[in-house]
């Protein structure tokens, strides 16, 4: 008998002293105190419409008052109906699960409360030991010392994974049901709360019958409780599935968005992108984005089709295109279509692709000439020339897309009509160093050879870099770096500092203008008629390099500007008749359409150091009774001519 009393305090003292172990090596709960679960990222556009969200878990916190008491109910109803009644454990329902595992055993049964739950999550490995189910009980209890039964109710709640991506109640509200969690009825909580116990056998999307017949086991537990009435539980069982509409939610701005998150994750961090719940409003506008993203499908689907009759695609490789628009103000990136498809192509075609801008360069030629003292009248003679090779012996014999040459034009028509011979000669002029420099104010950053071929945009640059560009004539010279990002405000509500971008002046308002207004003639009367919308004033240049191997439209309105390129990734050449009016033209025209649906048609507004004169379409000259086709003009004030037509203009030759 003294034997037997000894064993069993020795195996008491045993037991008591692995139990003393055990509590000494729980983890510290004081790292609740600190718990930072990972949040999403919310991304929004600039009018707060959220498109995209960033997360490691789909989480979304929610405070305890803000779940609704129905969800509350079925929760506790179907895992612990006796949670607000017990100290963390329930020791009725662990020697009712113990014995069930010894004898069938293993370790299968649960018996575990919410408290026991959130600390196995939150604390302890998924393994299936006594040793662990002992742990849990041990800081079930701390933890109910430690915490309210709201305060544990509302950790659990955010911290359940509730299947397809949603780590907590809300995150799993509003893939489910398209909700707040807030908004939820009956029935679609007891569907929540029944899918802890196993969230892909009982989900809604993948298995809809078991689904529903786990939350009429819910209802019912919720009844038994005494939390629903007969009537309401029968009432709820009978309601039909009602999921979220998900069709048509196919991923947008997928290239915009990559550029948000490497910036905000070189900002604020794996942590702060992660846990911190940042709400991010971007500058896109969805609306526009949708625009753009439509265009550029149609637009690639008529150029890929003619290039396959053409035999361009003999291969199956198809044409790829880039779109981005700008706020002309403020630099705000609005949309962007990096590529037809960023599931097959994750290349940004907009930042990342260096492509020749080809003659949709030539305006910064036009620009250092204007800076200099030409104006739009200027004559240059367009005819055959030759220039030594700067790569090897011999000439360059520089030609015209047409293979025409046509004399005396003014810098005008050479540029609506995008001559490559009078462009050259313009740039031979003025030297490459003052076309260089005033590009590079402009925004241009790649590298730009000073060679003659710089006139016909044979130096690579990226879309992005031309749009801005293109933005900053229309902004009055003022340049504004691109920008994507409006406001970060994390989950408390603080506002994170974003820096503002730098604005500075390019070039004066003034030739600004007056080059903005050639290139409206561009989309008037020359190579860019294809982008031309009636009732908009639209200024714009083409571009299309050699063996057609890209084709660009860049073009604005006073408000908002817009590129588009097209082109192989392979760098082969385009069919010939994929010029940059033809191709890129009328998907820029396509997008700008639809964009500017209800918005306001405004006229670029001239300086006041800006005149007006009527010339003689032809000579350049001040137009008199002589003039046989006369045409206004603009000029910088005191750049205007000074000479008159002369009669010898009518004599059918010209003069020349």
């Amino acid at each position: 008998m003294f034997w037997s009393v000894g064993v069993f305090a020795m195996a008491t003292g045993v037991l008591l002293g692995l139990l003393f172990a055990m509590y000494r090596s729980l983890p510290a709960l004081d790292k609740l105190e600190e718990y930072r679960p990972n949040v999403v990222t919310r991304i929004a556009d600039r009018n707060g419409q959220v498109f995209h969200e960033l997360y490691r878990e789909k989480r979304f916190w929610v405070r305890y008052q803000d779940i609704p008491e129905v969800l509350r109910n079925a929760i506790v109803a179907v895992e612990d109906d006796q949670f607000f009644g017990h100290k963390g454990v329930r020791l009725a329902s662990i020697l009712r699960a113990l014995i069930a595992d010894i004898r069938h055993l293993s370790l299968a049964q649960g018996g575990s409360t919410i408290t026991q739950q959130l600390t196995k999550v939150l604390f302890l490995t998924p393994e299936k030991s006594l040793s662990r189910k002992i742990k849990e009980a041990l800081l079930a209890v701390e933890l109910e010392k430690r915490y309210t039964k709201k305060e544990i109710l509302e950790f659990y709640c955010n911290q359940i994974f509730l299947g397809s991506g949603a780590y907590g109640v809300e995150a799993a509200s509003r893939i489910y049901f398209g909700k707040s969690v807030g908004e939820l009825g009956l029935a679609e909580a007891a569907l929540l709360a029944g899918l802890p116990q196993a969230p892909s056998r009982y989900s809604p999307l993948k298995n809809p019958t078991a689904a529903m017949t786990r939350r009429a086991t819910v209802l019912s537990r919720m009844r038994e409780v005494g939390y629903i009435d007969k009537e309401t539980e029968l009432a709820a069982v009978e309601e039909p599935l009602r999921l979220a509409d998900i069709s048509g939610q196919g991923p947008s701005a997928m290239h915009f968005l990559e550029l948000i998150r490497a910036g905000l994750l070189e900002t604020f961090g794996e942590s702060g992108l992660y846990k911190h719940g940042l709400k991010v409003t971007t500058t896109l506008d969805i609306g526009m984005q949708d625009a753009a993203e439509k265009a550029v499908a149609i637009g690639l689907a008529i150029i890929n089709e003619q290039e396959e009759k053409a035999g361009v695609r003999h291969d199956g490789v198809e044409a790829q295109a880039g779109l981005v628009v700008m706020d002309v103000r403020t630099g705000e990136v609005l949309a962007m279509v990096g590529s037809s498809d960023f599931s097959l192509s994750q290349f940004n075609h907009v930042t990342m692709a260096l492509r020749q801008p080809g003659s949709a360069f030539k305006p910064f030629v036009y620009l250092a000439a204007l800076e200099r003292g030409y104006t739009p009248a200027s004559v240059v003679v367009d005819s055959p020339v030759s220039f030594p090779r700067s790569d090897g012996p011999g000439f360059w014999k520089p030609r015209n897309y047409s293979n025409k040459f046509y004399g005396p034009v003014t810098l005008r028509k050479a540029l609506e009509n995008s001559l490559n011979v009078s462009t050259i000669k313009l740039l031979h002029e003025i030297g490459e160093g003052p076309v260089i420099n005033v590009a590079q104010r402009l925004g241009i950053t790649s590298a730009l050879p000073a060679n003659l071929s710089l006139a016909l945009g044979a130096s690579e640059v990226t879309l992005l870099e031309m749009t801005a560009a293109y933005a900053t004539l229309a902004n009055k010279g003022l340049y504004t770096p691109p920008s994507y990002i409006k406001s970060v405000v994390d989950s408390q509500g603080t506002v994170m500092e974003i820096m503002a971008p730098e604005v500075r002046e390019a070039v004066t308002p003034e030739v600004a203008y007056v080059l903005t207004n050639m290139l409206k003639g561009v989309v008037e009367n020359g190579t860019g008629q294809k982008a031309k919308i009636p009732g908009r004033h639209i200024a714009g240049k083409t571009g299309t390099t050699s063996e057609n191997r890209d084709a660009w439209f860049i073009g604005y309105t006073a408000d908002i500007a817009a590129g588009v390129w097209v082109g192989f990734d392979d760098n082969r050449a385009l069919s010939s008749r994929q010029t940059g009016g033809r191709a890129a033209g009328p998907i820029w025209a396509a997008f700008m359409k639809e964009a500017l649906k209800g918005m306001p048609s405004h006229d670029f507004p001239p300086p006041k150091a800006v005149v007006a004169h009527l010339i003689d379409r032809e000579t350049g000259l001040l137009a008199n009774k002589w003039c046989s086709d006369s045409v206004t003009e603009v000029f910088v004030a005191g750049m205007e001519p000074g000479e008159f037509c002369q009669p010898q203009a009518m004599d059918g030759k010209n003069g020349f």
